[in-house]
């Protein structure tokens, strides 16, 4: 099986809705480690987590937030726009300065 990396990489990659969405980034990667998984209620998944092999929350989300630091491609839009904005701001910033 491939490493918890490997999967949110190809996740990001093929699925650019999840590039800003934590949820759907723990969704798609639970329907790959353990698609049996996506039949059970969020409460059953959770209280099982460990017989059903899933990773947990936290460490979809640190892979997420490492894989989108090193490939900047794989960034969503809000990243984008926040980009933006805080370029916005340091111009207004500097020329009150």
């Amino acid at each position: 099986m491939k490493d918890l990396n490997e999967i949110v990489k190809d996740i990001l990659t093929r699925s650019p809705e999840a590039r800003d969405d934590d949820f759907k980034v723990i969704g798609y990667v639970i329907k790959e480690v353990n698609p049996m998984a996506m039949n059970l209620t969020l409460g059953q998944a959770l209280w099982n987590h460990t017989k059903l092999e899933l990773p947990s929350f936290e460490s979809i989300r640190r892979s997420r937030q490492k894989i989108q630091h090193d490939c900047p491609e794989l960034r969503g839009e809000l990243y984008l726009k926040r980009m933006e904005k805080q370029a916005e701001w340091l111009e207004k910033f500097s020329e009150v300065i």
